[in-house]
């Protein structure tokens, strides 16, 4: 009996561009007239190896493995092609820069503007391509009524696509349920190739996401939580990005204040009520609203809180409202 042969690449792309509005997207992020595309597809001709590239960096998600498990029929090398062209390290300078932004930025700003130059150019490195990955600074929430850490909230994050670049307003809780979870319960770094797939180390899948890897942020033995990265490729995170991911990990630490890191015995995270994304977000749509209450209640009692204050308690009360028991 014979074997089934693979699809081709160009009988893949052919596919990706039936969505509504695809093949006009693909042609306007390739910089290529509409008849270029048109006669790939047919084999008319062959896209150089820039455009080859390209098409695995601007195909839909959905369709980006197939293709580059295509194109290897054709071309053997293009996963070397693909190869990152970011540097393994953090380079000296952008190091300098840091330290220079710590000593010279006013304390109002200092720490988020490091905090979103650190994001922004680890994704540089981690997704040089930018096939599609979101990092996010995941932070603990504070300890209970009972001394314990019993969950953690991303905090501020950024993306290529197909995640949007700004990735604060998508912020949730996440616990012991998660690859973020498990690596500050255990202060140690873990990856997940890809996460369909995965048995051994607590994972959920969000949009868009086949592979993770997260690193702890730590200081003085004490932990603050992890900076966690999310991407559309299988196996993306190999030992080397891990690596670069606790480098950046470690540089985050100098844009965190010394009362955000936590003893590691006090991590003791809890279960969450809505694993679904969207289903928390439900619930945290009401943040902006129930701060305002807690300012006027303040107000009203005569124990006036800052802005700060009120959202302390608020994401405190959102957190019992989020997790299980």
């Amino acid at each position: 009996m014979p074997r089934p042969t693979s699809p081709s690449w160009q009988s893949v792309l052919e596919r990706s561009i039936q969505l509504p509005g695809e093949r006009q997207r693909l042609v306007t992020a390739l910089g290529i007239n509409p008849m270029t595309l048109n006669r790939w597809v047919k084999a008319e001709t062959q896209p150089n190896r820039n455009h080859l590239i390209d098409l695995l960096r601007y195909v839909q998600p959905q369709y980006r493995q197939e293709l580059r498990d295509a194109m290897r029929e054709s071309y053997p090398d293009i996963d070397s092609w693909v190869v990152d062209e970011a540097p393994e390290h953090i380079s000296a300078d952008f190091y300098t820069q840091i330290l220079n932004d710590r000593a010279t930025l006013i304390e109002a700003t200092r720490n988020r503007e490091i905090l979103d130059k650190i994001l922004k150019q680890a994704l540089i490195q981690l997704d040089p391509h930018q096939l599609g990955m979101a990092i996010t600074l995941v932070q603990c929430m504070p300890p209970g009524k009972d001394g314990k850490i019993h969950s953690l909230r991303e905090h501020m994050g950024r993306g290529t696509p197909p995640w949007i670049a700004d990735l604060e307003n998508l912020s949730i809780f996440l616990a012991m349920e998660s690859l973020a979870g498990f690596v500050v319960q255990y202060q140690r770094p873990a990856s997940i190739e890809d996460i369909s797939k995965e048995t051994l180390l607590p994972a959920y899948q969000t949009d868009y996401e086949i592979s993770a890897a997260a690193a702890p942020i730590m200081l003085d033995g004490n932990i603050a939580g992890c900076l966690l990265a999310s991407s559309t490729e299988v196996d993306h995170f190999t030992q080397q990005r891990l690596t670069l991911l606790a480098a950046f990990s470690d540089l985050t630490s100098l844009a965190l204040e010394s009362k955000e890191y936590y003893p590691p015995r006090i991590i003791q995270l809890g279960i969450l009520l809505h694993r679904d994304a969207e289903e928390q977000r439900k619930i945290l749509r009401s943040f902006r609203s129930r701060v305002q209450t807690k300012l006027i209640e303040g107000y009203q009692h005569q124990t006036p809180l800052t802005y700060a204050q009120a959202e302390e308690c608020v994401w405190s009360e959102l957190e019992e409202l989020v997790l299980l028991g």
